[in-house]
């Protein structure tokens, strides 16, 4: 992927509830205190991608609908479905087979691990994998 392609069409600031600053482009979730943090589980409900690289208690702009890079975990191609890890890194989504994880988007740009993957996000409504998307 060239550049960093980003289209907000909704976005939102959280406080930082830990230091975000190696996550720049990763998955987070809310914590107990509304404060984002990167994704634990793969089970985890995501709010959105992380835009900027705050520390603890500083803002965290959140991209929740539009088009963002996200860190791959794995090879990931355009048009392949995406959910986040435990790790918040994009990972291809397979409907009813990931049935505990959340579908948070497609791919429009695909990449290797650890590359960027440019992603059509909707974090608004993640559908999760048991709800028969994409069937």
């Amino acid at each position: 992927m060239a550049g960093v392609n980003v289209k907000k069409v909704y976005t939102e600031t959280f406080k930082a509830g830990a230091t975000l600053a190696a996550y720049q482009y990763h998955g987070v979730k809310f914590n107990a205190n509304r404060q984002v943090i990167v994704l634990a589980a793969d089970t985890d409900v995501p709010a959105g991608i992380v835009l900027n690289d705050p520390a603890s208690g500083e803002e965290a702009e959140v991209l929740v609908i539009g088009r963002c890079p996200i860190v791959a975990g794995e090879t990931i191609t355009a048009g392949q479905l995406v959910r986040i890890d435990g790790s918040g890194h994009a990972m291809v989504f397979a409907p009813l087979t990931n049935i505990t994880t959340y579908c948070i988007g497609q791919c429009s740009s695909g990449g290797a691990v650890g590359e960027k993957v440019e992603v059509m996000v909707d974090c608004a409504k993640p559908v999760k994998g048991d709800a028969g998307v994409g069937t």
